[in-house]
């Protein structure tokens, strides 16, 4: 009902009114959480470090979430509101929040994509680079890199493998390399045999078939990952991840011989 009443403003010609800017908070998607878009660093050379530094003057680390807008000094909530209630001008983010409350979302690896891809749009029509054509350059780069971040974000967590690389991050247990964990040879043994399938296979049955066994090894490891997650286990979860790589890294593999079988063909 409330997306049928959301089309209708649209079509109305209302949408700016219905999303005004200086009322723009994550209140209205979901009542029991709020969200502040932000910025968070999660190791060198990421978008944060590079966003930092080539726009120091629009990226903050505040003691509080209510400061003081950048252009009229009118106090602003950032927990509520993206843009000043006065001057209506484009808040700077925070760096020091992570990419789960940019969506007013809890760190969980269990994740409802279809409300994550929901509150991404809004943001992403809110704060589009286009919608601050006319504005200021100060604001337009702030909207420049409010899109960067909401896109990062999104293809983080919209992504299982990279959302729970990203979990064990934020929680102080990275990892960064598959061989940082010592896996059981009877796993490599597997993971090896079926690589080798792979580079025999010659027609698209054989590929199907292995590719539908892989997507339900993944399917299995998502389930369990997120059983050590939700129990905070976290070497199993480190473990769970490691072997998603190994399958994902197949999955990408099946994807790579298919295209090549198709062209193969024409």
């Amino acid at each position: 009902m409330a997306a049928n009443v959301f089309s209708r403003i649209c079509t109305r010609g209302f949408l700016r009114s219905y999303t005004s800017k200086s009322h723009l908070h994550f209140d209205s998607l979901n009542p029991s959480q709020s969200c502040v878009v932000s910025n968070h660093g999660i190791g060198k050379n990421t978008f944060l470090e590079y966003y930092c530094k080539k726009f120091s003057t629009t990226a903050q680390k505040y003691d509080s979430d209510s400061v003081s807008c950048w252009k009229c000094g009118v106090t602003v909530d950032l927990k509520k509101v993206l843009f000043c209630n006065y001057c209506e001008v484009v808040q700077k983010p925070k760096y020091d929040v992570d990419f789960f409350e940019i969506f007013g979302m809890k760190q969980t690896f269990e994740v409802d994509n279809r409300e994550l891809t929901k509150k991404f749009r809004l943001l992403q029509m809110q704060l589009h680079p286009d919608r601050f054509s006319q504005k200021s350059e100060e604001e337009k780069q702030i909207s420049a890199g409010y899109s960067s971040l909401l896109n990062q974000a999104y293809k983080t967590l919209s992504s299982p493998l990279e959302r729970g690389l990203y979990l064990l991050q934020i929680q102080g247990h990275a990892l960064s390399d598959e061989g940082e964990i010592i896996m059981d040879p009877e796993f490599l043994s597997e993971i090896m045999e079926i690589n080798e399938e792979i580079h025999e296979v010659e027609d698209h049955e054989s590929l199907q078939r292995l590719q539908k066994t892989n997507t339900i090894e993944l399917e299995n490891l998502f389930r369990k990952a997120a059983d050590h997650f939700r129990n905070n286990d976290w070497e199993s979860a480190r473990e769970c991840v490691a072997k998603l790589k190994y399958y994902n890294k197949i999955q990408r593999r099946i994807k790579e011989i298919e295209q090549e079988l198709v062209e193969k063909e024409n």
